[in-house]
């Protein structure tokens, strides 16, 4: 792919001011202070992820959208998943399974800093590598998991691990519904 067509893809509106030199290529940032400052502090990382700092990078929006739809399937697979597994055949949890290891691609990396306390610092070279990353963590915790709400359907992050809904509001509609129903049938 030619650097035009890759600046393309990440700058549709200003485009840096790209010096190419056979494989290598730089941008002027010579009259901007805060593109040399970050330059400076970029400096050991690849211009991949310096160049995603830049202030005109962008990403497509329909590759955004497609993201944002993949960590929604991911989630109700999840979901899914545990609240369907005694009626599911061994195939389809399979499926289900497969599934979510094809979700996350690229892993981030990290490193220790001895701080206060030996501390993970992790380097996403990207934004939304940051975002699935930020998902995975809350799909997994324990103490304050996503949860969808038993009434509106809406996905929350539950205060505790046994809340089923997102309000105490939506609790009492399911219960008023859940009590009108019952008198109906009788």
């Amino acid at each position: 792919m030619s650097t035009m067509d890759y600046l393309n893809l990440f700058f549709p509106f200003d485009k840096p001011d790209v010096v190419k030199r056979g494989v290598e290529s730089m941008w002027n940032i010579s009259n901007d202070r805060v593109m040399m400052a970050l330059a400076m502090t970029m400096t050991d990382k690849p211009m991949a992820v310096n160049m995603s700092f830049q202030r005109e990078y962008a990403e497509r929006y329909e590759w955004m959208k497609q993201q944002f739809i993949d960590i929604a399937f991911t989630y109700l697979t999840s979901v899914l998943f545990y609240e369907d597994y005694d009626t599911m055949t061994p195939e389809q949890r399979l499926l289900m399974q497969q599934g979510m290891e094809a979700f996350g691609g690229i892993a981030p990396t990290y490193r220790i800093a001895l701080l206060d306390k030996p501390t993970i610092v992790w380097d996403f070279h990207s934004l939304m590598l940051g975002v699935q990353m930020m998902f995975s963590f809350m799909l997994t915790d324990t103490e304050k998991p996503i949860r969808i709400c038993k009434h509106c359907l809406q996905t929350f992050v539950a205060s505790r691990p046994s809340a089923i809904f997102c309000s105490p509001q939506c609790k009492n509609k399911y219960n008023v519904y859940k009590s009108r129903t019952k008198e109906k049938k009788e």
